[in-house]
């Protein structure tokens, strides 16, 4: 889990990734480091339905398809604005969608980071931007640990039930350790649902008996993906929230489908 948790730089020239590697602050060396964004100023579950068997993986090495011709692209998200107290923080996203986050102490807001896992031999397994974190100082043992992660991430040429499908079936990689130990895992949806007023469909992993490697790793854990149509950047936008559970201070369910119900077009 949080081990091979990693965050890593948007593709760029090697001018761009100097001035990012200057300009960018690490929260936790070799976890977070945040990306340049020119945009931003200084900044003062439901129960089980029919199952399905879950979808072979895109291989990590295949090209992604491009948005179609004439699609709108956005090379970084809209600057953040700081949310009035007591409301929810919004994260507004490249791809036109917008999903917020309670605002307090505990949360690690943003949308200039880029999160994600890799296997033991450094293959991608998924990789998300606009990446906000719960909790993320609370084992000292693993530099870069949360309870809870949300983020965001793109497909074309593909629809939305099949791309979430497809990302949701990576949370057995995810989750597993170095030694090729799997969790148990229950697939639950699809849920189907409005994101907007444009069709939207959720699926989560339920994961239990998790191949534990220090004390902070969690024997369970919830890994939501929602697929909706883009506005930008992507036809297809997937959220992910990523939720351990069983720890002291773990992240409401509340809270988890308050951020999912929080998922709008950025206005």
């Amino acid at each position: 889990m949080d081990r091979r948790l990693r965050q890593r730089y948007r593709q760029m020239n090697p001018l761009a990734r100097l001035g990012i590697a200057a300009g960018a602050f690490a929260v936790v060396a070799g976890a977070v480091v945040w990306v340049g964004n020119p945009n931003l100023e200084s900044q003062g579950s439901g129960p089980a339905t029919t199952g399905w068997t879950a979808p072979t993986e895109p291989g990590t090495t295949t090209t992604a398809a491009p948005p179609p011709p004439g699609f709108p692209t956005m090379d970084f998200p809209p600057p953040m604005s700081k949310a009035p107290e007591g409301q929810p923080q919004p994260v507004p996203t490249k791809f036109g969608l917008t999903y917020s986050v309670p605002s307090s102490e505990h949360w690690q807001a943003t949308n200039d980071a880029v999160l994600g896992w890799s296997d033991p031999d450094g293959s991608s397994i998924a990789t998300y931007g606009a990446g906000s974190r719960y909790r993320h100082t609370y084992c000292p043992d693993v530099k870069g640990a949360a309870l809870a992660r949300v983020g965001v991430t793109g497909r074309n040429a593909v629809d939305i039930d099949t791309a979430a499908r497809e990302e949701v079936a990576k949370a057995e990689r995810i989750f597993s350790d170095k030694s090729g130990r799997k969790p148990q895992v229950e697939l639950r949806g699809p849920v189907s649902f409005e994101v907007s007023a444009r069709p939207a469909v959720r699926y989560t992993a339920v994961l239990t008996d998790i191949p534990k490697e220090t004390s902070c790793d969690p024997d369970q854990a919830h890994f939501d993906i929602v697929a909706t149509s883009g506005y930008a950047s992507a036809e297809v936008v997937l959220l992910m929230v990523e939720q351990h559970r069983g720890l002291p201070d773990a992240l409401p369910d509340d809270d988890v489908e308050a951020i999912i119900a929080s998922l709008r077009k950025t206005e």
